[in-house]
């Protein structure tokens, strides 16, 4: 068990990293952009730079936009896959406390299975036939990189969500009914 922790934790602080480096490059393109949009394509920059700087390059550069929204997609899927993870995620845990504690416990477990579920339907066979189908779409202002690409977001984030939601229905069949809560931290 020790070592599926070490691993556990290792994972989890890759994808806080992850994060973090997203979120510093969407700052990072977002800051460039207005940049690029307010100072090089303002009037003045025309007229002063113009001949030194090939007109094209004047103005916004062309993959900020694209750039962010791409940015936060995976931002996105790994911010609701760490979330998942540190049981932060939004819950409504007030009916729950209603039942009685094997009822709430049979709930709780039904709830992880659906999740399971939804999550190797949606994100990992969903996401992955979206990814693979669209491998070959390059996206406009950055041809680097496909449309395939962008939505290995899915898949990616799946495989973290599979993995701490298979890790809470272990705690859940392991932890007797009466010492249940609900499944975040507010209740934790």
């Amino acid at each position: 068990m020790a070592a599926y922790t070490k691993i556990r934790n290792g994972l989890v602080k890759a994808l806080e990293w992850a994060i973090i480096v997203m979120v510093i490059v969407l700052t990072i393109d977002v800051l460039w952009g207005v940049f690029t949009r307010f100072v090089l394509g303002s009037a003045w920059a025309h007229s002063l730079l113009k001949g030194i700087i090939a007109e094209e390059h004047l103005g916004q550069a062309k993959f900020t936009d694209e750039l962010a929204c791409v940015m936060l997609v995976w931002i996105s899927m790994f911010g609701g896959a760490l979330a998942f993870g540190r049981k932060a995620h939004l819950g409504v845990d007030v009916f729950l406390s209603k039942f009685h504690p094997e009822a709430r416990k049979v709930l709780l477990v039904l709830v992880q299975l659906i999740i399971l579920a939804m999550t190797v339907g949606v994100f990992w066979i969903g996401g992955w036939k979206l990814a693979t189908g669209q491998l070959s779409q390059e996206l406009p202002t950055m041809r680097w990189m496909s449309r395939g690409e962008v939505y290995l977001s899915l898949p990616v984030a799946g495989f973290f969500i599979l993995l701490f939601a298979v890790e809470n229905l272990v705690s859940i069949l392991k932890t007797p009914a009466d010492k249940l809560g609900g499944m975040t931290q507010a209740e934790g």
